[in-house]
Parts: structure tokens; C-alpha cells; sequence
């Protein structure tokens, strides 16, 4: 590996004796990782589904190595179905220092493509808040994707600057992640092409970047909150000197970890990551938040829509019943046409870009509900269990396999002697929701999205 001059001169006065070892890693090959999506499953449930799983990642308390020559994870309908996302191993070390509770508002701000967001909202629960945030609408638009796909219902999902947020969000987030754009030294193994960028004129303007990104966080955080500071680099300019700036602008923060990964030392591959406490007293600002169900604010004629599709999928048209499928301290309303649940937490968010402020039931059009992606990926397994009018797939039978591969290309779906009951349908794999299709009489008309469809080859 042809590293730049200026690089080696500085990993040399970094690491001393132990140059030798760091740059002898670039010889291995790069570890690959996966979690188990905590939303859906436990860990040991996973492992129960993926044989072919490896050691758990010491520092991820849902994470496992797997061999990348061996199998390919994301070629499985249970990858689409949301159940584990891949992830480079050391990536996991940010949410988990984190220590997020049940119930935290918590904050993702340089969010996407949003591995750390989702390890956030399993530890989250139904009854806090996640806000995700990318500067960059295309990755915006990804981070979105993937908060829907992995069945994320209590979030926010924003495309704007630190500091648009911070005057909306002043003191209310409990635990803050700011995994920062940085010059991506710690992946030169797993990316080799990423050397070419690199310069010392690329560290000081990312060094920049962050300072600026951090400078906003004393805004954000409430007495007596966390957050964790992490990137992918080495230079101690985007990492120490970060965290140290931070605390000495402001004295009500005080610096209780710091961590630095380096691949000679662990399977996986360099980052760094600091977690800092605001000591500001607390006394004022003491949460009691109390579940309580949500509220149902429909349009008469969108209620009765909706009501009539969840009588064609649970053959359960109750409004109680509709508000059991809902997570707790929100409401559901009605927007522009779409039908959202909604954290009853929001601050005001106009003069945001906002891309989701809750979780996507789906659309009104012409008094007919139709459901969203984001609405089945949201189910929970129980719900997807009570359906009355599902085609369930057996990820242990390999005619059924087919089937759901065929689903997640797009495909109708047939099946011999069978004509479908009149309506929507649940489509799922182990009880695992996987998307919807319409009844066309003898097959079923598909509605998986196209932007999500299994493409085949690599």
C-alpha cells in the first residue's frame, strides 16, 4: 500500500515503537462486521438465523464478525426484512459508549448512512426520541431509507445545519452522537482508494468542519447530558484537540472517556471516540415523562380509510385497535395527505428541512388509504403475527426462498390454486414484515418499492 510521505512521518511520531506493527497491518484483510437489529430481534436470536456468524465484536453488545469471502449477508431476504445491518466493526464503539436509555431524546448529527442511528433507536424504545440529521440531501435521502427499512417509528429525520437545529432544539436532547466528517485515515485498509484524497490540507479543513459542528453542541445538550465525540481518523488534530477545545470553551464539560482504536491492535479498523458530560446543574430541569397512549386526530374520511385497511389486513377496524399499532406520547394526524404518528416531544420544527417528523402510515388519495413501506417495517413481529390476510414466507423452505426474492424484485406473485381474498395483503419471512402487495384475483399485485428492490450480482 503506497501511503503518502507526510502520513508515515506523522503516524511515526504517533505511535513510535509500534509503527512498525501498524503499517504490517495493511497486509491483513479488513474484518467485516454485522448487528442484530434490536427492534426486531436479540442478538442470540440472530445467531440462531445466521450459523455462519463469528465471534461477537468485543465492544458491541449486538455485534458479530463474519467471513466476507464465505457468504454475503445482504443477499438473504432477512437482510431485507431489516433484521441485521453491516457494519465495519469498529463503528459500533460510538453508539455503545453512548449509553443510551429508554426514553433519552437523543440526537444523531452527522447521521447518514445511519448504522449508529439505528444501534440509538434500539436502546431507545417506543417511548423517547431519536433525531437524525445529514447536512447532504443525497445522504439525507439514504439515512431516511435506512431508518425505514429497519422499522425506526419515534424519529425525526432532518437535512440541515447544526445550527439551524440548535435554535430549534435549545437544550433538548439528554445524549448527542457526533460522528464527524473527518479525513478517513482509520479506513485506508478497508478503502484503499480514500489515500489519494488524503492531505494535509484535507486534515486542516476537516479539523475546521468539526470545530465549527462542535461549537453548536453546548446549544443542544441539556444539564446533565452526554455526548460522544468520534471519527475514522488518526490525526490527533481532528480528535483530541476537538474534544480538548471543547471543554476549555466550555468549563461545564468535562471529558470521562477517550478511546482510540487502531487496526494493529483490534480486528477492525482505526477510530477514535470521547465521551464528555455537562455538569451543569440539573435541578431545573428534571424529566418525569409518563407513557400515555397516543391520540387519533383523522379527517373523518381518512379515518374511515384507514379503518377499512386495517379491517383488511388484522379484520380489526377498532380505533382502539389502530392505536395499539402506535408507540406511546404522540399523536396521529394527517399531513398534506400523509398520515403520520408524531412524537408528542416536537418542538416547532418550520424553518426546518425536514424529510420525516414521524413515522409514514401512509397516503390519502380519493378517500383510499394506501399503506407505506415504512408503515410494514415498522411492525412489530406480534402484529405481524395477528394479520389475518398475510403470505408468510419460510426462510427454512427454499420454494419460499424463491418467492421472496421474486417479491423484493418487484415481481406479482402467484401461487398454484390460490385466488386471493379481495384487499391488501401483509407480505412477511418469519413473521418478519417485509412489505405490502394488493389482491388481483389469482396473484398478488406488488408494491414494494422500487427504489428498495433486490438487484442481482454483487
Amino acid at each position: 500500500m503506497n501511503l503518502p510521505q507526510p502520513f508515515i512521518d506523522k503516524m511515526k511520531c504517533l505511535l513510535g515503537a509500534d509503527y512498525e506493527k501498524f503499517v504490517l497491518s495493511y497486509n491483513f484483510p479488513k474484518y467485516s462486521g454485522l448487528r442484530a437489529n434490536g427492534l426486531k430481534l436479540t442478538p442470540e436470536e440472530l445467531t440462531a438465523m445466521l450459523p455462519y456468524l463469528d465471534d461477537k465484536i468485543p465492544w458491541s453488545s449486538d455485534g458479530f464478525y463474519y467471513n466476507e469471502e464465505t457468504v454475503r449477508p445482504a443477499k438473504s431476504p432477512l437482510y431485507y426484512a431489516g433484521l441485521y445491518y453491516i457494519q465495519e466493526p469498529s463503528a459500533m464503539m460510538p453508539a455503545e459508549l453512548l449509553d443510551v436509555k429508554e426514553g433519552d431524546r437523543v440526537l444523531d448529527l452527522c447521521a447518514a448512512p445511519g448504522g449508529k442511528s439505528l444501534q440509538l433507536a434500539a436502546k431507545i424504545g417506543d417511548s423517547g426520541l431519536l433525531v437524525v440529521n445529514d447536512i447532504s440531501s443525497n445522504r439525507a435521502k439514504v439515512l431516511l431509507k435506512n431508518m425505514e427499512r429497519y422499522g425506526v417509528r419515534n424519529l425525526v429525520v432532518l437535512n440541515d445545519s447544526p445550527e439551524k437545529i440548535a435554535a430549534h432544539f435549545k437544550g433538548f436532547f439528554d445524549k448527542i452522537l457526533v460522528d464527524a466528517p473527518c479525513s478517513g485515515e482509520g479506513m485506508f485498509r478497508k478503502e484503499p482508494d480514500m489515500i489519494k484524497g488524503w492531505s494535509e490540507e484535507e486534515v486542516l479543513k476537516y479539523s475546521s468542519w468539526q470545530r465549527e459542528i462542535l461549537g453548536h453542541i453546548p446549544a443542544l445538550l441539556r444539564p446533565g447530558g452526554n455526548v460522544v465525540y468520534s471519527t475514522c481518523t488518526f490525526s490527533p488534530e481532528e480528535n483530541e484537540a476537538q474534544v480538548r477545545n471543547l471543554a476549555s470553551e466550555n468549563n461545564q464539560f468535562k471529558i470521562l472517556k477517550e478511546t482510540r482504536l487502531w487496526p494493529h491492535e483490534v480486528r477492525g479498523e482505526g477510530h477514535f471516540v470521547s465521551l464528555l458530560h455537562n455538569e451543569q446543574d440539573t435541578l431545573d430541569d428534571i424529566r418525569d415523562v409518563k407513557n400515555t397512549k397516543s391520540l387519533i386526530n383523522l379527517p373523518k374520511e381518512s379515518m374511515e380509510a384507514v379503518q377499512a385497511f386495517t379491517k383488511d389486513i388484522w379484520d380489526d377496524p377498532n380505533l382502539d385497535f389502530l392505536n395499539s399499532l402506535m408507540p406511546s406520547n404522540g399523536i396521529l394526524l394527517e399531513r398534506s395527505g400523509h398520515i403520520l404518528w408524531e412524537s408528542n416531544l416536537l418542538p416547532n420544527l418550520k424553518g426546518l428541512r425536514v424529510l420525516r417528523s414521524g413515522w409514514l402510515l401512509g397516503t390519502i388519495a380519493k378517500g383510499r388509504f394506501k399503506p407505506s413501506q415504512a408503515f410494514s417495517m415498522g411492525l412489530s413481529k406480534d402484529y405481524v403475527i395477528k394479520a389475518t390476510q398475510i403470505l408468510n414466507f419460510d426462510s427454512s423452505q427454499s420454494e419460499d426462498m424463491d418467492l421472496a426474492i421474486r417479491f423484493l424484485k418487484g415481481e406479482t406473485i402467484q401461487k398454484e390454486d390460490i385466488k386471493w381474498a379481495k384487499g391488501w395483503h401483509l407480505i412477511s419471512i418469519d413473521n418478519f414484515p417485509l412489505g405490502w402487495a394488493k389482491s388481483a384475483g389469482l396473484w398478488l399485485k406488488n408494491e414494494y418499492p422500487p427504489g428498495w428492490r433486490w438487484i442481482d450480482g454483487d
